[in-house]
Formats: structure tokens, C-alpha cells, sequence
């Protein structure tokens, strides 16, 4: 039995389709075990991990909250304003006002701005509940989320933001000088929750330290939640995760109804999907049969006959695979003349792509003479321009000669020296183009100079310098690059301007996309510089990017001294 077995395809994809047929039955009865469950526990996840992403957006919202707050409260005339005397408080409460219409303007949902001395008394106030004596009850050490409440019976939730100040210029750590208070809107609160139900019916709620709503999704008209409803019951499955506000809390609570609902839909698809493949299975045994077993057993017999009666073909009528073997079977004893001349055809193409191969060679041998020929040109300006005593064309047709030369370069690693070379022939053309208002100044050790460096890693930094910090300013610029040891095996590269500077909310997104390329980008620019890094030098390497809007930016390298050329 084994031997027929092994010795028939027909017997062998019988058995074949009988092994797959109870793998098939072993699966449906484990899947229709376990799928109830696993689609409980996918929905659960998916929960579980949308409740992770409403968190990261309280988090981010906190965070941005806390950085308009410092930059209010921190600002000198915000600052010095808590130490003041009532005169010169008076003074200054135009800046002040101008200051908090500033941090308005920053975040739309704070309805109003309010100072507090350590004494609780307020000493200045922007926006509504002025003069609401309960408005503040405590002198807050740090910063916090409050509960939400409604103004003057209007319905409208309102919650605060306490912010304390502490003094600075003290010696001693913790001497408070008073308290900034934000009252907060939370009409875009919805916004964090949105994309955030589990399921279509799934209950999601934002509430404060009191269980008070003070946004949700899904919600059937409830202002606040019980803590029985905080619980997963028959009904619901309940899922609660604090966020970064202090006592809020995130509640997602999905009808269980909804997960059953889900099951019997996948166990129905489970088993229509399992009934098509056992029937897809019959159906593929029977095909196999008509269309390979059987015609291949004709051809075995065929083979066995031509041995003794090579005059013989044979005819199957088909024009699919099996019909090119029986015709190729057919053709086989007449058809070596022809093998040879296919044979032959194949080596003279052979010959043929050997030959183009070599010219591609040589073609781009000459290619690589082509930048010889533009050096050459440069340099017949160059002597053009010095003949004629135009010596400001021959320097800068010169310093061209070199940055393209120096760009085509094929070497991928160059010394400091060679680098800081080409940043100064390009500096010539930038006091060219632009009649000596902008200045390249570089400073370089002695120690750094052979040390060698991934190419073109300064020159996009000044270039950014020069075309996005200093050519918009109506006064001369400045480009420092200073390189020097930064302790004893590393090197500190730092490239200055007194431009523009940048905008906050573009630094942010520089810093936080140095390490992703937008699709269509053209060019070298910071990201890339910080990605070839990355490349060449692995985790030790140190980019910061500092500016300050309308003083300047300043961009700090440092990479090991010690590089492999690649």
C-alpha cells in the first residue's frame, strides 16, 4: 500500500486532499473555540490603545498649557510685576495687559488671566470672574488641573489652570512670590476625544476630580458619572485611565451587547469561509484530475511506447501547459538542427551583449572626462578675466571651479580642512552676490584639521544661514562657524547667524522631524545632515538647534574624532 501510494499522484492527492480536509476540521473547531474570545480581546486592545492615544493628546494639551504658562508667568514685566509696589504696578499694567492678550492669542480656550500675590490678593486680572472672592482658595505649589464649574448660572463649564511663581533670583530653592490662575473653556476638550469609540455605541468620558463630564463621546445626556457606572458590569466593559491632569480621568465603557454582536458575525463568516473551502477542495481535487492526473498518465504511456516506435506522435488537442510538453515531445527527435541553431543565436547574442557591455564602459569612461572639461573651462574664464584685469570675475570663476569641484568629487570622506576650504570658496561668492553684506567668519584649531568628516556637512548650514536668516534682514549679517576638540575624542562643529531666527512653533517641528524626510524633498538640508549622521556615526552624535525670533540661530554638532572612511 505504501509503495502504490508513493508510485501514484492520483492516490497521493487523494490522501493530500484527506489530510488538508481534517487539518480544515481541526481548524474550525479551534477558531470557533477561540474566536469568540480573540474578538473580545482585539476590541478590548483596540481600546486599550485609543484610550493610550487620548491620554498622549491630554498629555501634549497639558504640556502645551504649561509652556504658554511659563512664557506668560516667567516674562520680566509678568515677573517683576508680583514685587511691585501698587504705583508702579499702575505703570506697567499696559505691558502686562499686552502680555496676556499675547497668551490669549496662543491658547483660544483661556476666557480669562489673573494674578495672585502669596497673600491670595488678587493683583491683576484679564477676562471674566474678575472679581469672584472664591474664585482661588489655596496658594498652589505646582501646577494644576482644577474641577469644572459654571459661571454666574449661564451653563457654560468653565475649569482653572493654578500656575505658581516661584522667585529666581533667590537663593534659597521654593520662595513662591505668587500664583498665575487661567480660567479655561472647555468647549475643544471634545476635540481630544474625537476617533476615540471603540465601537459604535462605546461611551467615552473626560472627567475632573469631582466625576463631573467635562467632555464625552457617545454620551446620552448624563453631567456626571457614578462610580458604579466606573465599573465593567454584564452591561458594559469598563475602562478607566487617569491622565496627566491632576484627578481627571478618561472613561470608556463598550456594551457588551456590541462585543456578542461581534462574535456572532465572526463565527458566521468563520463558517461560510470554512464551507467555501472544503467545497473549493472538492472542486480542486476534481480539476486536478481532469486537467494534470489524467492527461500526464497519458503521456506517461506515450513516453513508454516511443522508445520502441519513434515514428509515433502524440495528439492531446490542448493548448495549455500540458499541450506544450506533448508538442515538445513531438518535435524532439527532428528538432536538433534547430536546438543548434537556437544554441548558436543564443551565443552570437551572447557576443552581441558582451560587446554593448563594453560600450557602456567606455561610454562612461567618457562621461567622467566631462567634468574635466568644465574645470577647464573655469579655469579659460578665469585666465579670460585676469588677462582683461577683471580680477573680480577671475576670483569668483575661480571659487566656483573649486565648490564644483570639490561637490563632484567622488570621495564620500574629507578632512575638516577640505571642508572648511569649500565653505570658504563659497563664502566668496555669498560676499559676491551680495556686495559684501553678509560675512562668513570661521574659526577653526589646529588640532581639528586632518581629522576626517562625512562631506558637505557644514556648507548646507550656512547656506540655510545666509538665504534663511540674513537675506531678508535690511542690515548686514554675520555667519560664524567655529570647530574645535570638545574633550579629548570628539569635535564641537557650531554655525551662528544674527538672522531672523525661527519661529517657536518651527523649531518645535524641526527638532521633533530631524529624524523623518518629507516625500518629494529636494536638496541637503538639516534633516538630512542629521540623518547622514546618524548613518555614519550611530547614537554619538549631538545635534541641538537654538534660535531666537529676530536674534538668530545657532546649530551645535558633535561627532567622534575618529571616523572609517565608507
Amino acid at each position: 500500500m505504501r509503495k502504490r501510494l508513493k508510485d501514484s499522484l492520483w492516490l497521493q492527492l487523494i490522501a493530500f486532499t484527506a489530510l488538508i480536509m481534517f487539518f480544515l476540521l481541526a481548524a474550525y473547531a479551534i477558531t470557533d473555540s477561540y474566536s469568540g474570545k480573540i474578538l473580545r480581546d482585539r476590541t478590548i486592545d483596540l481600546n486599550d490603545k485609543i484610550l493610550l492615544q487620548v491620554e498622549g493628546k491630554m498629555e501634549d494639551f497639558h504640556d502645551t498649557l504649561n509652556h504658554v504658562a511659563t512664557s506668560m508667568a516667567y516674562a520680566p514685566t509678568t515677573y517683576d510685576y508680583f514685587t511691585m509696589d501698587p504705583v508702579a504696578r499702575v505703570m506697567v499694567s499696559e505691558d502686562l495687559s499686552e502680555i496676556f492678550s499675547n497668551t490669549v492669542l496662543l491658547e483660544s480656550d483661556i476666557a480669562g488671566i489673573y494674578l495672585y500675590d502669596t497673600s491670595l490678593n488678587q493683583i491683576a486680572a484679564m477676562g471674566k470672574a474678575a472679581d469672584n472672592p472664591d474664585f482661588v482658595q489655596s496658594l498652589k505649589k505646582q501646577m494644576e488641573f482644577g474641577d469644572i464649574f459654571y459661571l454666574n448660572q449661564a451653563g457654560v463649564p468653565f475649569y482653572t489652570v493654578y500656575f505658581p511663581v516661584y522667585d529666581l533670583n533667590n537663593r534659597q530653592y521654593g520662595i513662591q512670590t505668587g500664583m498665575c490662575v487661567m480660567m479655561m473653556r472647555t468647549d475643544n476638550l471634545s476635540g481630544l476625544l474625537e476617533d476615540s469609540q471603540a465601537t459604535e455605541n462605546t461611551q467615552v468620558f473626560l472627567l475632573d476630580g469631582n466625576y463631573q463630564i467635562i467632555a464625552s463621546r457617545g454620551n446620552n445626556g448624563l453631567e456626571e458619572l457614578d462610580r458604579s457606572m466606573m465599573r465593567s458590569t454584564d452591561e458594559f466593559y469598563v475602562k478607566v485611565r487617569s491622565v496627566r491632569m491632576d484627578g481627571w480621568k478618561v472613561v470608556s465603557r463598550i456594551p457588551e451587547s456590541e462585543m456578542n454582536s461581534s462574535m456572532d458575525d465572526g463565527k458566521k463568516f468563520v463558517t461560510i469561509a470554512y464551507v467555501l473551502a472544503f467545497a473549493l477542495l472538492i472542486l480542486l481535487v476534481w480539476f486536478c484530475y481532469k486537467r494534470f492526473v489524467g492527461p500526464l498518465h497519458q503521456v506517461d504511456l506515450f513516453i513508454q511506447k516511443i522508445v520502441d516506435r519513434p515514428e509515433e506522435r502524440m495528439e492531446i488537442g490542448r493548448e495549455d501547459e500540458i499541450g506544450t510538453v506533448v508538442q515538445s515531445l513531438n518535435h524532439m527527435l527532428d528538432a536538433r538542427q534547430k536546438m543548434n541553431q537556437e544554441i548558436q543565436e543564443s551565443q552570437r547574442r551572447m557576443y552581441e551583449a558582451e560587446i554593448a557591455k563594453k560600450q557602456l564602459q567606455v561610454l562612461a569612461y567618457r562621461n567622467q572626462i566631462n567634468p574635466h572639461f568644465l574645470y577647464n573651462t573655469f579655469e579659460c574664464i578665469c585666465s579670460m578675466a585676469l588677462y582683461y584685469e577683471v580680477d573680480d570675475i577671475a576670483e569668483i570663476t575661480m571659487a566656483l571651479s573649486k565648490v564644483f569641484r570639490f561637490a563632484v568629487k567622488g570621495e564620500n570622506i574629507v578632512s575638516v580642512e577640505e571642508e572648511v576650504s569649500y565653505i570658504r570658496e563659497y563664502a566668496k561668492i555669498i560676499d559676491y552676490r551680495f556686495m559684501g553684506k553678509i560675512d562668513v567668519d570661521i574659526e577653526m584649531e589646529d588640532a581639528v584639521k586632518e581629522k576626517r568628516v562625512i562631506k558637505l556637512m557644514l556648507q548646507p548650514l550656512v547656506e540655510n544661514a545666509v538665504f534663511h536668516g540674513l537675506e531678508q534682514k535690511l542690515e548686514d549679517g554675520e555667519v560664524n562657524v567655529s570647530i574645535h576638540m570638545h574633550g579629548e575624542d570628539h569635535i564641537m562643529f557650531v554655525v551662528e547667524d544674527n538672522g531672523c531666527g525661527i519661529e517657536p512653533a518651527r523649531l518645535v517641528w524641526m527638532r521633533d522631524n530631524l529624524d523623518s524626510r518629507p516625500t518629494g524633498q529636494k536638496g541637503i538640508g538639516v534633516a538630512n545632515i542629521y540623518q547622514r549622521l546618524k548613518l555614519f556615526y550611530g547614537d554619538d552624535v549631538v545635534f541641538q538647534i537654538e534660535s531666537r525670533l529676530g536674534e538668530g540661530t545657532r546649530i551645535t554638532i558633535i561627532i567622534p574624532d575618529e571616523l572609517e572612511p565608507v
